[in-house]
């Protein structure tokens, strides 16, 4: 299944039919609830708590990512816990990028006709190389590794949601627990330089920009970080910011491809048309200041 290349192809109905996905998930985890993050494109909607026109759109998603503490998928009860949970939400496997099915993602539809992606990852430290491997289990359900992937278990925030449950169940509220603006930043930084997506770039970019406390409430929180355990691992993340956002040349810097993809994935149209040209221009410029001001802030230079 492709995910939409601009933001105007995404839908808010379909954000909201993955949070109340979401909250049906965790209201039938039971304990194991404390072992499941959310990370991915729904983490924005709680990263940033303001909504337009106070602040621009964000595109939303379609998919719901779940990092699972590797125990839950070793704990015999912990594992029948969460597959009987995913039968009952009538969730099914689904097919990864190959058409092949896989066990770490899942999907369901809602009575809008909505079809939601809900996948596991996972962070194996003996998984070598930083492949993106499914991890074997001896059930029906897995976790893709995705390194560094378990920074937010102490990179993490928690939010109350409520959300109407799938099959006419009534209305419940949900702690949600999720990554942080800087575990969410460093995660879409490795993402972004991987895949090269527009939308990673978006996300990235958006809750920097409109998270809490804006630009300035992140950089207070990397600098808090840094001094942490997980300061390498950040470290890298921000190292690979400044080679995709940032140029050696600072006036030239807008010409990078993490910028381009923003304005692109932002504001669709001809590339022949001038002012499609300059609206992107124009973006790309502000895209480059946030990180540039973030990394210098931060120490970290080219």
């Amino acid at each position: 299944m492709s995910k939409p290349q601009f933001l105007v192809d995404y839908s808010q109905d379909v954000t909201r039919d993955c949070e109340r996905v979401l909250v049906t998930l965790f209201s039938g985890l039971g304990p194991w609830r404390n072992s499941v993050f959310l990370v991915g494109g729904l983490t924005p909607r709680y990263l940033v708590t303001a909504r337009p026109p106070a602040v621009p759109a964000h595109a939303g998603t379609g998919d719901i990512d779940i990092v699972v503490d590797l125990a839950v998928l070793a704990d015999t009860e912990a594992y029948r816990t969460l597959e009987e949970n995913l039968k009952r939400m009538g969730f099914e496997r689904a097919e990864n990028d190959k058409g092949v099915k896989v066990n770490w993602r899942w999907k369901t539809k809602t009575e809008h006709g909505v079809t939601v992606i809900l996948e596991f990852l996972a962070d194996d430290p003996k998984v070598k190389g930083g492949a993106l491997q499914e991890l074997p289990t001896e059930g029906n359900i897995s976790a893709v590794n995705i390194p560094h992937a378990s920074l937010v278990f102490d990179l993490h925030d928690h939010m109350e949601v409520t959300a109407d449950l799938l099959g006419q169940k009534g209305r419940a509220t949900e702690t949600i627990p999720y990554a942080n603006i800087v575990s969410f930043t460093c995660l879409k930084a490795f993402a972004f330089d991987h895949r090269r997506e527009g939308k990673d770039a978006h996300d990235l970019v958006y809750c920097l920009e409109h998270g809490e406390g804006e630009l300035d409430g992140a950089i207070a929180k990397f600098k808090d970080a840094l001094t942490g355990k997980h300061a390498g691992i950040i470290g890298e993340a921000l190292a690979i910011l400044l080679k995709r956002f940032c140029d050696p040349k600072p006036d030239e810097g807008y010409l990078r491809e993490g910028p381009v993809a923003v304005a692109r994935f932002e504001i669709e149209g001809d590339d022949e048309d001038a002012d499609i040209r300059e609206q992107r221009s124009l973006r790309q410029r502000a895209v480059n200041d946030s990180l540039s001001r973030l990394l210098g802030e931060l120490g970290i230079e080219g």
